[in-house]
């Protein structure tokens, strides 16, 4: 394979992972692949659904293109570093959720009558925007990326096909002058129209939305979302979620390929590793500590994690966990807070910035994850990336992740096996937070390994190219 084939490739990602509050795993699966693809020379557009907060519909009419340009730009990336809860602000905001039903009320019936295609923009990134509006490692990605699409509602106009409130789904029609390759960070319910438009192919994750009834995605909805990204070609991140999604969508007698898997790269980066190993401490942490890094969710059992610290001699051996995660405003998580209070040495740090979340891998001692279903799992990707020991359960897509590198500090477990959790707990070797030559030789492991990583999703990734 060449790999300069992505020189010169205008390649669209959506960006609706990267729009929310809380960039959770698949924003960090979407940063990452940006990163890669735009090192390897392509040009990145994020599509997002994002417009201005300060033109309106009339005055875009008669503004110049250029200062029309400017005010998207800026406002987009204003809104990319404020984040929103889309979900939430629906359920509890009242007016929000009015003036939002309102909009698409019209909206919809201007998408009626353009035969469901989509509008869109397209604007240009240079280095003033970016040295004016980015100044937070949440933007770190933005270096990346060449220009917006924008299409206002667009995932909007998705999340209304999935529920079958519209019926058809929309279509993004862009010429291939103008995109080479549309790349969905997640499914959505949208299509191109034939091979006139730019190619679509739609990465799968999971269909844990199905699997966990605790999840706040509805289970019809998500299926309807997964059935129709299977109109376009698909890329799943782990081969047992290819397994589950296909075997729920009941799809047989396709030909199997393996270029059709792309696991994610690490959420970690060079530039961060680098720059983490000379920060000292962050959040009060100046003892050694294990380190849970998830959403602090059900199925990811942070209790069991709790328990076996807590059994275990590492409070005796002054040891910290550290639990890394969005604390919400619901049940588990106000139990997850119960269970931790009476421990001084378990520190729930909330939702970590992208400079602390590496620091946090590059000085721990251990990583622990006691999740029951993942559809990869990133967390243990990064630190099997910078060959941190890890203590994680048993599951089909860990032990995908445990293969891509042999003689690697992965101990998998079973669930069930409390006792044997411990007796590792209590084996785990102290990380000096002061041993800059342990960190120097985790950011060499971390520049091979994404080394052979690369080409492999390079690969998958080429086949998909018309």
């Amino acid at each position: 394979m060449d790999i300069n084939f992505l020189k010169g490739k205008k390649i669209g990602i959506t960006a609706l992972d990267l729009e929310q509050k809380e960039h959770r795993g698949i924003a960090a699966v979407t940063k990452s692949l940006i990163n890669l693809l735009s090192k390897y020379g392509a040009e990145i557009y994020l599509i997002t659904s994002l417009g201005s907060k300060r033109s309106g519909i009339f005055s875009e009419a008669i503004i110049k293109k250029k200062l029309l340009q400017e005010i998207y730009i800026s406002d987009i990336l204003s809104s990319l570093q404020e984040g929103n809860n889309y979900r939430e602000k629906f359920q509890t905001d009242l007016i929000y959720k009015i003036k939002k039903v309102i909009v698409l009320f019209f909206k919809t019936f201007k998408l009626f009558f353009s035969d469901f295609k989509v509008s869109y923009k397209i604007f240009e990134l240079n280095s003033s925007h970016i040295s004016t509006n980015v100044y937070d490692k949440r933007l770190e990605y933005v270096k990346d990326i060449k220009g917006f699409v924008v299409s206002k509602n667009i995932f909007d106009f998705c999340r209304m096909s999935s529920m079958r409130i519209l019926p058809k789904m929309p279509k993004l029609l862009i010429k291939k002058s103008e995109l080479d390759l549309i790349i969905t960070s997640s499914p959505l319910s949208i299509r191109n129209k034939s091979k006139n438009h730019t190619k679509i192919i739609q990465v799968i994750h999971d269909a844990i939305p199905i699997q966990v009834s605790k999840h706040p995605e509805h289970p019809i909805t998500f299926y309807n979302k997964l059935e129709d990204a299977h109109r376009s070609s698909c890329l799943y991140v782990s081969n047992e979620s290819k397994r589950i999604v296909r075997d729920i969508l009941e799809i047989k007698n396709r030909q199997d390929s393996t270029t059709n898997v792309l696991n994610p790269m690490p959420s970690l980066s060079l530039e961060l590793l680098n720059e983490a190993k000379n920060v000292k401490k962050i959040r009060s942490i100046d003892k050694p500590f294990i380190l849970f890094n998830s959403s602090i969710v059900n199925r990811k059992r942070v209790e069991n994690a709790i328990s076996y610290f807590n059994k275990s001699t590492l409070n005796d051996d002054n040891f910290l966990l550290c639990i890394a995660g969005k604390l919400h405003s619901n049940k588990y998580c106000a139990f997850i807070k119960d269970i931790c209070k009476e421990n001084k040495n378990i520190f729930l740090l909330d939702y970590v910035n992208e400079l602390e979340k590496v620091w946090l891998f590059l000085n721990s001692s251990l990583l622990i994850s006691t999740s029951s279903a993942e559809g990869f799992g990133v967390p243990l990707l990064d630190a099997l990336s910078i060959n941190l020991p890890s203590l994680a359960t048993n599951i089909p897509t860990y032990r995908e992740i445990k293969s891509l590198k042999h003689n690697n500090k992965l101990t998998l477990l079973d669930q069930n096996q409390d006792l044997t959790w411990i007796e590792n707990l209590n084996k785990v070797k102290k990380f000096k937070l002061e041993d800059s030559e342990e960190k120097l030789e985790r950011i060499e492991h971390f520049k091979n390994f994404i080394n052979k990583l690369e080409h492999k999703v390079l690969l998958n990734i080429n086949s998909h190219f018309d």
